[in-house]
């Protein structure tokens, strides 16, 4: 099923049982934080703070957060049963993901209920979280989606990029310009323009899930993606001071424009940050100059306490897991390289590490298919490290994997490949503070690194073994034998 708006969401998790509402009074100031953090450690439900501090009779008074936060909760958000593996996730966000569908623009909605301009606009009447003690301020894009819009052929982008307040009309952003929005600010940036910005806080679960997936989409918007996803057309309505389309019955709407102008640039970071550390220095940074704030009703932030490490999962490492997994998936076929039975990143790691099962077909196969996700614009924050394995080894088995990684990879025979000097990650901690400097190179830098893990077609046939370049498995049983002792078994009285 899709969802109308995000307070159908909530209902729906309500009634199943994994929502609870905060009544208590909460201070905005790392408390928040900190109950959300606990709660996702926990394996806790989604949460709904309706008493914050400082925020008793402001227009919005409550947050909304950790709604995806389980596996169970993504399941629901794309209309399976709560049941439904990880695998399977993956498997039907791949196939929604595989096409676009169609979006419908209506010159109404519940978000154009109160339109906020001028003097009035002021950030810090939302309960924004400062969400640790060591983020540089009050992150308000957290979970959100930043719309642009290409200048050149009119299209739409939809994206996630963190975001602080610097001022009540100022939001310092973490801005790549080697990611979608990036390019579209330069092309701003190059006709002497400031980029129009809106950002969306609050809708159907199913836009956050694309927006953050580097969601491939040529000749439409990551909209027509989440229409496919949500299996109902997204409702989007124009914005009050630009040309930009959002959905209609967002909860809240801020809209804005980032100049390339250093004079106006804000002080911003560090934030904990997808990797599980602290990333991006205090510094100088492009903001979103807000000049139209449009809200619901009663409206409801939504934020996210973002961060994961082992057994410590954010609400990012449980929908990241499937949706980036399904995008190098339909990436991967898309471009013709065969043979692809299932693509898995592990949820504490973002897609920084990606796993490819393959029916294999040739030498040199594993290769292809790194090549072609580094090749690609999913290996802005994705594909460090590419794990191939042969149509045997289940990827979602740590086990399996690292006995093919144990017994199927010879290091000096080109299983192991080093692909230096690439883009990557301005926020992994692994690379030199200098390499991560956005201002001057506009993205991180990274080594990647290739493991094919699949039975090298180099080894000569065995001929004791049928022409096999591998023995047997010794931890089979033979067929006849199994048969026998099967009869038997309860004659070896075994409890």
């Amino acid at each position: 099923m899709a969802y109308e708006d995000l307070r159908e969401w909530i209902s729906t998790l309500e009634r199943e049982g994994l929502l609870s509402r905060v009544k208590c009074q909460v201070d905005w100031d790392r408390e928040i934080g900190s109950v959300a953090r606990e709660a996702l450690n926990r394996n806790g439900p989604a949460l709904l703070f309706e008493n914050i501090k400082d925020h008793e009779d402001t227009w919005c008074r409550t947050l909304f957060t950790n709604s995806l936060g389980s596996r169970e909760r993504v399941a629901l958000a794309i209309g399976l049963p709560r049941e439904t593996s990880f695998k399977e996730i993956t498997r039907v966000i791949k196939e929604r993901l595989s096409k676009p569908s169609v979006v419908k623009v209506t010159d109404r909605g519940p978000v154009k209920e109160n339109i906020i301009k001028g003097d009035d606009i002021d950030l810090y009447k939302m309960p924004v979280p400062r969400w640790r003690l060591q983020d540089g301020g009050r992150y308000i894009n957290t979970y959100c989606s930043i719309i642009t819009r290409d200048p050149d052929t009119g299209l739409l982008n939809a994206g996630t990029y963190r975001g602080m307040i610097a001022d009540k009309d100022k939001i310092g952003v973490l801005l790549a310009l080697s990611q979608h929005w990036g390019h579209h600010a330069r092309k701003y940036w190059d006709r002497g323009m400031e980029m129009p910005v809106s950002v969306v806080y609050g809708w159907d679960p199913t836009l956050l899930m694309v927006s953050s997936a580097a969601v491939i989409h040529p000749g439409c918007s990551e909209y027509e993606y989440v229409s496919s996803l949500r299996q109902r057309e997204c409702e989007l309505v124009k914005c009050e001071t630009n040309d930009l389309l959002v959905p209609a019955s967002a909860e809240i709407v801020i809209e804005g424009s980032i100049s390339p102008d250093p004079s106006t640039f804000v002080m911003e970071g560090p934030f904990g940050e997808y990797t599980g550390y602290f990333g991006g220095m205090t510094s100088p940074k492009p903001a979103i100059k807000v000049s139209c704030i449009t809200h619901r009703d009663n409206a409801i932030f939504r934020g996210a306490v973002e961060g994961v490490s082992p057994h410590k999962w954010a609400e990012s490492g449980y929908y990241c897991a499937c949706t980036f997994s399904a995008v190098s998936w339909n990436l991967l076929e898309g471009i013709g390289v065969p043979g692809v039975l299932d693509v898995w990143t592990d949820n504490v790691v973002n897609a920084t590490i990606l796993k490819v099962r393959i029916k294999k077909a040739y030498r040199g196969h594993a290769k292809q298919v790194a090549n072609a996700i580094w090749g690609s614009g999913i290996s802005n924050y994705a594909g460090k490290i590419v794990i191939v394995v042969d149509e045997d080894i289940d990827i979602h088995d740590h086990e399996a994997v690292e006995w093919a990684i144990a017994y199927r990879v010879n290091a000096d025979m080109g299983q192991v490949l080093f692909y230096p000097g690439t883009f990557g990650s301005m926020l992994d901690p692994s690379v030199p503070l200098i390499q991560r400097n956005i201002a001057k190179y506009g993205q991180g830098k990274w080594t990647r690194i290739l493991v094919d893990a699949t039975i090298n077609w180099d080894l000569e046939p065995q001929e004791q073994y049928g022409g096999k370049r591998f023995p047997p498995l010794a931890t089979d049983i033979d067929p006849e034998d199994e048969k026998k002792i099967k009869e038997r078994w309860s004659e070896y009285a075994i409890i």
